[in-house]
């Protein structure tokens, strides 16, 4: 059988099933099985395929129409323009999750100091790895409290040249920062990247996502309390005990805007707050600046 048979198979199947760009997701799956890029697929229609490699597509073919997404099956996922590891240890990047990098390219361009970014939950590292391949004058910080995470997202930051950049971490929110020795007392600009789980008990229910394919994301990475906001809540409280200089962006829930706010004010009531929109015009991103009189002084320490 060919490269272009066994697509003309395969896409009827994905069509059934009603999955979106049934032809993408097809070719996506046989580079992967090839390993060659889909522009070998247009170029070499005619090629041959072996019976093991029929075999590993119809494999992932049928996992695919059973809800797994297909970041997981290809094992890697577009974000920013660049391309990331990804599996089940960690949460699948979201095109409005790049948001964050672009409004944290703004306070570093108009620091007249250096500046440190700590993002916490990074995942896949898709976040901090794309702000180090853009900038070089900055610190770079990660945590997660998986280890398994931290794994992937050192792959990833290996991947794209930039695991020297980035000193990763395990722990809590801040925790890892606080309360971590190696870390002194120092400096003061200090940029918080937070996509932190902010689902809920309802929130798979009503949500726009592709609420199958969420079952096969590590629930760790999802959710967080009743109302999506335990997380958040806890970092405010830590960012009260810090001083200097903090901008914390926080990637929220669309619905969450007002309980933000209010978090925000009854935790850091002389912040001032900014909400984003998405490219669907969405509220996505809480921007918080405060200084803070009390408390630790934190910042990276080379």
């Amino acid at each position: 059988m060919t490269i272009q048979q066994l697509l003309k198979l395969t896409i009827p199947k994905l069509t059934a099933q009603k999955i979106d760009n049934p032809h993408l997701e097809a070719e996506l799956l046989l580079s992967h099985v090839l390993k060659k890029p889909r522009e070998f697929l247009l170029a070499h229609g005619e090629k041959k395929i072996s019976a093991w490699q029929t075999a590993s597509l119809e494999s992932l073919i049928a996992r695919r129409l059973k809800g797994e997404p297909i970041a997981y099956l290809a094992g890697h996922k577009e974000f920013y323009g660049l391309d990331f590891i990804v599996n089940k240890d960690v949460l699948i990047p979201r095109p409005e999750t790049e948001l964050i990098v672009e409004e944290a390219l703004k306070p570093i361009a108009r620091s007249p100091q250096p500046v440190t970014l700590l993002d916490i939950g990074t995942g896949s590292g898709c976040v901090i790895i794309t702000l180090a391949k853009l900038i070089t004058n900055c610190k770079f910080l990660a945590a997660d409290i998986s280890a398994k995470a931290l794994t992937v997202a050192k792959q990833n930051a290996k991947h794209h040249g930039v695991a020297k950049n980035i000193k990763f971490l395990k722990g809590d929110l801040l925790s890892p920062v606080i309360y971590n020795s190696k870390f002194s007392i120092l400096t003061s600009n200090l940029i918080i990247l937070a996509n932190l789980p902010y689902g809920w008990s309802a929130w798979k229910n009503n949500t726009s996502a592709d609420t199958v394919g969420l079952r096969f994301e590590p629930k760790i990475a999802l959710y967080a309390g009743k109302n999506g906001l335990e997380l958040y809540e806890k970092l405010f409280k830590q960012i009260k005990t810090l001083r200097g200089d903090i901008t914390a962006l926080c990637e929220i829930d669309p619905r969450q805007t007002g309980k933000m706010r209010q978090l925000a004010k009854q935790y850091l009531p002389q912040a001032k707050l900014q909400i984003k929109k998405d490219l669907c015009g969405l509220n996505r991103l809480v921007i918080i600046d405060t200084r803070c009189p009390l408390g630790h002084r934190v910042s990276y320490a080379s």
